[in-house]
């Protein structure tokens, strides 16, 4: 446990990351919570003062945009909840079928999806204060809400002070990340097939290509943390002016690269089924496989160049981006051209199908190109 904890202490200290991600978050928290108690003792002598860094801890986000939805919320529930148990308080008194009644509504009030998670707070605060005495007196009552107010106020002026610098790097690593896979994936294919039958490790392929899933939602997960960081953000106005990035943008790319994926599985399922079921690459294929894996190096070399360019970084894809694309879809053509000239047989169609799994994955990067160009 201890070497544990040095050892995420040294990664905050070392860069950017997780562990420095939830030191400044613990930071912030301490920050919030003493600035709470402190201005909650100076302003009233009142035994909810503890309500004052209670709220402020729960509202502290790693964004200020998550901190602003999550304060609502919670200053929300903790109104209902404290109104509730005042208004049986002080109408009926404090009473143990009246507590029952109080718990029960709150409970039910809580399922709302408007609250979210800070919907457990309206139970919690309704109890508390019902059982704590403070719902037969208005005056705690508001003691307790202004308590609230205080410490959430205080957390959300040291997350403005304190925001997280707005930047697109773990956006941007994510979705080169993405990128990335895919290339490896089509390097992989590509070496393979000029090996001949001999290199088609087709059960590798299938499930690198089913991983790509999971790389896909890392990406936009990523991206989204990102959105979270930037809205309502007050250091945005430090951004560099005259930046083209955009989280759109981003999304745009992922979009078109997982569009890719879904004929890249379909190539990996397709040699699959030939090479482990009943209707395999006769011998003669020997030729095909080795000009498909050339082909495959075209859309490899597409993918290395949106990755070295950074296409997603700009409103303005790169010409040596779209110069890759229209070259690879000009060696589609030759092949396709190539294959009904010179081609028969039971295995014509699923040549075919391969060659059009490739055509239709560089018209998904096509797309992203064009949707980028019009974010």
């Amino acid at each position: 446990m201890g070497e544990q904890l040095m050892e995420g202490l040294r990664r905050a200290v070392r860069g950017r990351g997780r562990e420095r991600e939830r030191a400044v978050l613990i930071l912030r928290s301490v920050i919030a919570s003493t600035l709470a108690w402190a201005v909650a003792a100076q302003l009233v002598d009142t035994s909810q003062v503890a309500f004052a860094p209670f709220s402020a801890l729960l509202v502290v986000r790693p964004s200020v945009y998550r901190s602003v939805l999550d304060s609502g919320r919670y200053v929300a529930a903790v109104f209902l909840g404290a109104l509730l148990a005042g208004a049986a308080g002080i109408t009926v008194g404090v009473q143990l079928w009246a507590f029952v009644l109080v718990v029960l509504v709150a409970l039910i009030l809580g399922q709302a999806s408007l609250f979210r998670d800070q919907g457990r707070q309206i139970p919690v605060v309704a109890a508390f204060a019902f059982a704590g005495g403070s719902a037969a007196s208005a005056s705690e009552i508001g003691e307790l809400l202004l308590m609230v107010c205080v410490g959430s106020g205080s957390a959300l002026l040291t997350q403005l002070v304190l925001a997280p610098s707005v930047r697109f790097r773990d956006a941007e690593d994510a979705v080169r990340g993405f990128a990335d896979s895919l290339a490896y994936l089509v390097d992989e294919i590509a070496n393979g097939m000029r090996e001949g039958r001999d290199g088609l490790d087709t059960r590798r392929w299938v499930r690198m290509a089913q991983s790509l899933s999971s790389t896909r939602e890392n990406a936009r997960a990523a991206v989204e943390r990102q959105d979270e960081r930037v809205r309502l953000n007050p250091r945005r106005v430090l951004m560099r002016s005259g930046s083209t990035v955009s989280l759109g943008t981003y999304r745009k790319w992922i979009a078109a690269m997982d569009r890719a994926s879904w004929h890249l599985r379909s190539i990996t399922s397709t040699l699959d089924t030939l090479e482990r079921g009943t209707s395999r690459l006769p011998a003669e294929s020997e030729g095909f496989l080795r000009v498909y894996g050339d082909l495959l190096d075209a859309v490899s070399d597409v993918l290395w160049t949106l990755h070295e360019d950074r296409a997603w970084e700009s409103d303005r894809v790169p010409e040596g981006l779209s110069r890759r694309l229209d070259r690879a879809l000009e060696v589609v053509d030759r092949c396709r051209t190539d294959l009904e000239r010179g081609e028969s047989g039971s295995h014509w169609h699923v040549r075919g199908s391969l060659l059009t799994d490739v055509e239709r994955l560089l018209h998904e990067l096509q797309e992203g190109r064009s949707d980028a160009e019009d974010e």
